[in-house]
């Protein structure tokens, strides 16, 4: 008799472990992102979050439907320039191969865009906003030429699905990012960043705090399906603190 109390006894402790080993683990609540300052703009114009929590207006034709990842900030009104901190973000990034044209809106971004959805689409990863586009060697008005360019797709939350490497796509956790950033109506041709990198230089050589540390990215919140004068991107440069400014917040 004790022997067959001591093999359920000693199962029930067995079963305990293994669920318990099963479970996932649970990651700290991600640290959320934020506007932490406007270098320029109407301070009246604010993206404002609607009820549900997933879209974003910044009047009635230009707008974001889709949600963003967690702790993302919120998207940056055009004609507005920001400096905006982003949380660690788990994203499938697509490497484009070599040299080769710049930006230009929708027209060339199939090349990563396609690979991309059929990784979340095998999945069953839900679509978030933004796509985005990090480019090597970008200078406004080089003549289209970049030295490299890496298009990624967001995961919503780190519990979505596992990091991962495979063929021409890699998931991996990106770490956090601060970063200085104006947004674009319609859509993100390569006038249109042109025109707003050199709005973020500007910006960033009359700033007394923040100076460039990275190349530039293009972060788009609407796919082909919204025509393209409606559309919503937002052009970014990693930022950091002047030293003299670093110095003052020690």
């Amino acid at each position: 008799m004790w022997v067959r109390t001591a093999a359920v006894l000693l199962l029930g402790v067995v079963t305990s472990f293994l669920a318990r080993a099963a479970e996932p683990e649970k990651d700290d609540p991600p640290k959320e992102g934020r506007v932490i300052e406007r270098l320029s703009g109407d301070s009246e114009v604010e993206a404002e979050p609607q009820p549900d929590g997933s879209t974003f207006y910044r009047n009635e034709v230009r707008r974001v439907t889709t949600p963003l990842p967690e702790g993302y900030p919120r998207p940056t009104p055009p004609e507005v320039v920001e400096v905006k901190s982003y949380p660690e973000v788990r994203r499938a990034t697509f490497a484009g191969q070599g040299q080769g044209q710049g930006p230009n809106g929708m027209k060339n971004s199939a090349t990563g865009f396609w690979p991309l959805f059929g990784h979340i689409k095998s999945r069953g990863i839900a679509m978030t906003a933004p796509v985005e586009i990090e480019y090597e060697g970008l200078e406004p008005g080089d003549d289209q030429k970049i030295d490299g360019w890496n298009m990624a797709f967001l995961y919503r939350s780190k519990q979505t699905g596992p990091t991962e490497s495979y063929a021409n796509i890699t998931v991996e956790d990106a770490k956090p990012v601060t970063v200085v950033a104006t947004g674009i109506a319609g859509d993100a041709t390569r006038e249109a960043i042109d025109t707003a990198l050199q709005q973020l230089q500007k910006s960033l050589a009359e700033s007394t705090d923040w100076q460039p540390a990275g190349d530039p990215r293009v972060l788009g919140y609407n796919g082909p399906d919204v025509p393209a004068a409606e559309r919503w991107s937002e052009v970014q440069l990693p930022v950091t603190k002047k030293p003299a400014a670093a110095e003052q917040d020690e």
